[in-house]
């Protein structure tokens, strides 16, 4: 499991208001995919994703205002990742048959 955190967002921004969040607990995500909107002092910005998985708690709600390095999200590394794996073995497994039958037209 990987814990998002708020990012230093540059130099004497020490917190940020949660504008919107942007996934969902059970959401698959990938690396730099926007998790949160938030707003400083001097800008709106989206908070990406460090890490591809599902999302299995959200820390924070709109309106909430969070500190550099608070818990924003916990997601669940590589468990998105895991579906399209076994998917690629089943794909290596079709071409094998198809050799065979390809063989079989060409003796007649």
């Amino acid at each position: 499991m990987a814990e998002i955190t708020l990012p230093s967002l540059g130099e004497n921004i020490t917190e940020a208001d949660v504008l919107k969040v942007l996934v969902a607990e059970g959401d698959t995500v990938a690396v730099d995919q926007p998790l949160l909107e938030i707003e400083t002092e001097k800008a709106t910005l989206d908070v990406p994703s460090t890490t591809a998985g599902v999302v299995t708690k959200v820390h924070v709600a709109p309106g909430q205002t969070i500190k550099v390095g608070a818990a924003l999200m916990t997601i669940e590394a590589g468990a998105g990742a895991a579906a399209p794996a076994p998917a690629a073995p089943s794909a290596q497994a079709a071409p094998a048959p198809a050799a065979p039958a390809t063989e079989a037209p060409a003796e007649p």
